[in-house]
């Protein structure tokens, strides 16, 4: 019979650590279905069948055998033609992507070759890069959804792979990412990195650039971002430097686009800590103390607008999330309550009241759901299909957190539930950085006459980390029970 492979995945996402934004909610009077399981190995046939409703495929990462492969360009991934038939004529034929990579990741494509085992894929060393993968690891790859837009131009920076000085003729670098890159209907994405042959030297190459408008349309579309796109015939191929002071480009025109009037639309904005955000102005006429900046950017036109603010880089970029959905008359993305609280603060420093009305709603939301629970009422929530969790007697609803789970899915509904969980957080999370999750999850407190009904494992959180762990989550509600949390 086929066994079920176990998938610890890298934490990505809404809610993981590389990730602020709270997930989408989840029915919670349904049990939870991990996706884990959606593809089966099969140890017989070497692994490769994936089950009805799978989304995506996981197969064993292999080095590509012929040393001159490792700096091609490619965009083809070798895999055997077993595999290509379980994944579907249409599918095989698509572009993949990482899974979870969003639509920042690199995109390659399935060939078929009965000479990589059947559930492996063998990727050149530049394609192990842009996917971060490893040899002799699994990586999932899943199709990339929706449709890649055509690029009306991209732009290629350049180094030379010795880390040498040197200079290069402009026509002969765009040639070779022509003949590089050009291919009918191949997908770049910006941040992938190759090396590519340009008059008898090796060159690192970065896409560094992808654009599916013009510079003008761009300046006045709000909500422009492309990040990933696929190369025409009339795509526009440009070059520059990674470092002036060691390659020198002749005969370089630069990037021909219509920058001196897109200017006029743009603030160039400086965060506390030093970080500069290109802003299109009409997305800051909602910060009344942006209001001259904003002026200024369109009585001046071709001149350079700037305006440093009192905002660090990581709250300012949520902010604007936040101004474009707006702009755009789209929900605002559901920022967990420790950022909220930040955004609340920059929404005051900026004067934008959109924001400062939206975050007090939610703050507000937020205390008005937490309350005391009874035991027998969390024990019965998780029979009907719930994922209540209880850690030193607060009351955790993680469901919604499962599919983002660095560990996994199953692990919290396996082992932690009905239980005080307190040892099980302590044992799989060595570092202090997961509290600053909790306070998203925090719904309240058992009540403290129900205290002693919590079963309690053998091997007991130590007193070290309850210290740390009451010390850190002063968001908790006062309650009468044995273990007080200082506020």
């Amino acid at each position: 019979a086929p066994r079920r492979m176990v998938n610890f995945k890298l934490p990505r996402g809404p809610n993981s650590l590389s990730g602020a934004t709270a997930a989408a909610t989840v029915d919670v009077d349904a049990p939870y279905v991990s996706r884990t399981v959606a593809v089966e190995f099969d140890p017989e046939h070497g692994a490769s069948a994936a089950s009805s409703g799978a989304r995506y495929c996981r197969l064993r990462v292999l080095a590509r055998a012929h040393a001159e492969e490792d700096a091609s360009a490619s965009e083809c991934v070798r895999v055997h033609s077993r595999t290509l038939d379980a994944l579907g004529k249409v599918r095989a034929s698509q572009p993949f992507a990482r899974r979870g990579g969003g639509d920042g990741g690199a995109c390659v494509r399935f060939v078929a070759d009965d000479d990589v085992p059947v559930g492996c894929a063998a990727l050149t060393a530049a394609q192990r890069y842009n996917l971060r993968a490893c040899v002799e690891r699994a990586l999932e790859f899943e199709v990339v959804d929706g449709e890649c837009l055509g690029l009306v131009d991209c732009t290629f920076e350049l180094g030379r792979a010795d880390g040498a000085c040197g200079r290069v003729d402009s026509e002969l670098a765009r040639r070779a990412a022509r003949a590089a890159f050009g291919g009918f209907d191949r997908v770049l994405t910006a941040g992938e990195v190759f090396v590519l042959d340009i008059d008898g030297s090796a060159y690192k190459v970065r896409v560094a650039e992808t654009n599916s408008l013009s510079a003008l349309d761009a300046s006045t579309t709000i909500g422009y971002h492309c990040f990933r796109g696929r190369v025409r015939a009339e795509t526009a191929m440009y070059v520059r430097a990674l470092d002036d002071a060691k390659l020198a480009i002749d005969n370089n025109k630069g990037h021909e686009r219509s920058i001196r009037l897109a200017e006029r639309e743009i603030i160039h904005v400086t965060t506390r800590d030093g970080e500069m955000f290109p802003v299109h102005r009409a997305l800051l006429r909602q910060c009344i103390a942006l209001t001259g900046a904003v002026r200024r950017a369109g009585e001046i036109g071709e001149s350079r607008v700037d305006v440093d603010i009192d905002v660090d880089t990581d709250v300012f970029d949520r902010v604007l999330i936040f101004l474009e959905a707006a702009e755009l008359a789209k929900p605002p993305p559901m920022y967990d309550i420790r950022i909220t609280e930040t955004l609340s603060a920059a929404a005051e420093t900026l004067g934008c009241r959109t924001l400062g009305d939206w975050c007090a709603h939610r703050l507000g939301a937020y205390a008005s759901r937490l309350r005391e629970y009874a035991w027998d009422e969390i024990v019965a929530h998780n029979a009907a299909g719930g994922v209540w969790l209880c850690i030193d007697g607060m009351v955790l609803d993680v469901k919604r957190w499962l599919g983002e789970h660095p560990g996994g899915d199953v692990i919290i509904p396996n082992q932690s539930l009905n239980i005080d969980a307190s040892r099980h957080f302590e044992m799989y999370h060595s570092s202090r950085e997961s509290f600053l999750y909790l306070k998203e999850f925090y719904i309240g407190e058992v009540a403290a006459a129900d205290r002693e009904k919590i079963p309690v494992p053998e091997t007991r959180a130590s007193d070290d980390f309850l210290a740390q762990l009451r010390a850190y989550t002063t968001f908790r509600l006062m309650s009468d029970a044995k273990v007080r949390v200082h506020l």
